[in-house]
């Protein structure tokens, strides 16, 4: 449905364009992309389907998120649209099975077609904690199969208003220890999510060295929720450009966050991910935008793993939405940044034994940072 939709926008300006999917920066001014994390890829160039996906976003989405009330009634109206997206057909080269982890429902997706390997994704879906789910996220779970070989298993954990976060971590911790036990190879075992899944896939590798389990081979993060209080501006990186998300209004975050942690929520272990470092060692792959709420804290945590030695491998992204990766069939950016997260997790686990693919029109023309103050709590 969002590609067909992406489709129609893009048609007159594709005709108005030629043959070109990608265009150059035209805004001089700009120059190249600034980062405070100086081992950070940037990709400067973007699709015409992603310039029209991020105005369209912008115009249409984001006063929607800005204006909605958070009420329970709303709440559940949004989780019965996420629900038409079970209607799409699944991937006829992916084999689905549904079953529980830990007393947690969860689906398996392995491919039929694509390189052989002994990987299993543990994947936790976006959307806030409180829409999104395991059927509108399948689509980027089958396409991790396909390009990674792994098995992909998606969490369907507890939201609002049925749970708060603290509820939320426990489901995604207890899918994981059960995942430990029930595969066959418990040291191929990734951990991934986008925006909030993302915060879920740090808290498990927290928590996993907490309780004295094996940590995640690598952690994939696609614009990830690193702290309860996004909007914050001290955090352990200077934010360098003005947040400009395409949709997700900042005014907004400090009510959620009342439906987030309720009183009388507790969160096991840190409720920040980005105070969490200490206990996270798993190789870690980090997406973010350049201009979304969230990239400070992606280039926080970067360069706090990074202080301690962890593997990181970071990329930014100039004009695309936050969570882009997730739109796997709508842009061409989507899929080289699902490429990119799957041949890094194959690398970790030692079943891809070359550089990864790269980004022909990336720069790494960057501008050091370092840590100029201790992480929000």
């Amino acid at each position: 449905m969002l590609t067909s939709w992406i489709n129609r926008l893009t048609s007159l300006r594709v005709v108005a364009t030629g043959s070109r999917d990608r265009v150059r920066l035209l805004l001089p001014e700009r120059g190249p992309m600034r980062v405070v994390y100086e081992k950070a890829v940037v990709h400067e160039t973007y699709s015409v389907r992603a310039r029209v996906l991020q105005r369209s976003m912008r115009i249409v989405f984001k006063p929607l998120l800005r204006y909605t009330p958070l009420s329970d009634r709303s709440l559940a109206r949004m989780r019965s649209l996420d629900r038409l997206s079970a209607r799409r057909r699944p991937s006829r080269h992916v084999e689905h099975s549904q079953h529980e982890l830990g007393g947690v429902r969860v689906e398996s997706m392995t491919h039929r077609y694509g390189p052989d390997s002994d990987m299993t994704i543990l994947y936790l879906h976006g959307g806030g904690f409180f829409s999104c789910s395991i059927d509108t996220h399948r689509r980027v779970c089958e396409r991790l199969a396909l390009k990674s070989g792994a098995t992909v298993i998606s969490v369907d954990y507890v939201q609002l208003p049925e749970g708060s976060i603290a509820d939320s971590v426990q489901d995604a911790i207890a899918a994981y220890a059960a995942l430990l036990k029930t595969s066959d190879h418990p040291d191929k075992i990734v951990v991934a999510g986008d925006s909030a899944g993302g915060y879920l896939a740090m808290k498990i590798a927290e928590l996993a060295t907490r309780r004295g389990l094996q940590a995640p081979a690598a952690l994939i993060g696609f614009s990830p929720l690193l702290s309860v209080d996004p909007e914050r501006e001290d955090k352990a990186v200077q934010r360098i450009v003005r947040a400009r998300d395409a949709y997700l209004p900042m005014s907004r975050i400090a009510q959620i966050r009342e439906r987030w942690l309720p009183e009388g929520s507790a969160i096991e272990g840190f409720a920040s991910p980005l105070l969490a470092t200490a206990y996270i060692s798993s190789p870690t792959f980090l997406v973010a935008v350049e201009d979304e709420m969230l990239r400070p804290e992606v280039e926080a945590m970067a360069l706090l793993l990074s202080e301690r030695g962890v593997e990181v491998e970071t990329h930014i992204w100039r004009k695309q939405v936050h969570a882009f990766p997730v739109l796997a069939d709508a842009l061409p950016e989507s899929d080289m940044a699902l490429q990119l997260a799957a041949d890094f997790a194959r690398l970790a686990v030692g079943e891809l034994h070359r550089a990864p693919t790269v980004d022909p029109h990336s720069h790494e023309k960057t501008i050091a940072g370092e840590i100029v103050s201790g992480p929000a709590s």
